[in-house]
Parts: C-alpha cells; structure tokens; sequence
C-alpha cells in the first residue's frame, strides 16, 4: 500500500489501531509512487536544505504496530510554505521538483504530479485554516 498523507485532529490521528481505517478519521492524499525517497527532494526545495537533511522534515510520531504501519508527522515548516502557494508557484515547484532524480526515475505523468502537488497544498490550506489540524504521513513499512 502506498503512503498516505492524513490530515485530522492529532489526538484521532494518533490513537489509530492497525485495523482501523485512516480515512475514516482523516482527510486522505494517497502518494501512490511518491515514497520517502521521491518526496524529500519536495521537502528540499521547498526549505532550501540538502536532500540529506529534508529527511527530519518527516518525524516518526509511532509505530502502530511492532511491524508497522508508522505514523509521522509532517514538519510545519512544510505545511505553512504550502499553504502559502498559488497556482503559478505551484507549478513552478513541480517544475523543480520534476528535475530530481528521485522523481525522474519514476517516469510519472506531469499532469498526475501536479494534480497530486495541488491536492497537497490544498490540506495545506485547510490545516493552516484550522488551527486543530496537523498533517501526518501514514506508512505501512
């Protein structure tokens, strides 16, 4: 199962159990091919860090299980400077982060990238709208 971006209270969030369902307790983003791997380089770009340094920008809240799923929780950081783009900086952003080789290799549509960029700047906007919220990134492991 690919990773899931969850946007929900963090109290909810952080009380999952391994059967239960995350979207039915959060607002989901599916990554579908976009692991760790693809989206640091995102998270690089978007505070000028190495990619080497973009991986604390993903903290490890827990593990659901002993072998899994783990949840993390996406910096602020992150979220606010989202949070903050419009349309053309978007796309500019997707532009860039296309240019990684992490995102090169996965050979996925334009179009599907910034679909998916828009929809994660969208929880964004919500979460920066309701002070209640954070953002979390479910892991199967």
């Amino acid at each position: 199962m690919p990773d899931v971006y969850l946007l929900g209270k963090p109290d909810e969030i952080e009380a999952l159990a391994p059967d239960d369902a995350p979207d039915e307790i959060a607002l989901c983003l599916n990554t579908g091919p976009l692991d760790r791997e693809a989206r640091l380089p995102l998270y690089a770009l978007l505070e000028g860090l190495l990619i080497e340094e973009a991986g604390g920008l993903e903290s490890l809240v827990q593990a659901i299980d002993a072998d899994g799923p783990y949840l993390f929780r996406v910096d602020e950081k992150v979220c606010d400077k989202l949070a903050r783009f419009e349309d053309e900086a978007v796309e500019t952003l997707l532009l860039n982060w296309r240019a990684c080789a992490a995102i090169e290799g996965l050979q996925i549509d334009q179009d599907d990238l910034l679909k998916f960029l828009f929809e994660l700047t969208h929880l964004c906007k919500i979460r920066d709208q309701n002070s209640d919220l954070e953002l979390y990134l479910y892991h199967e492991g």
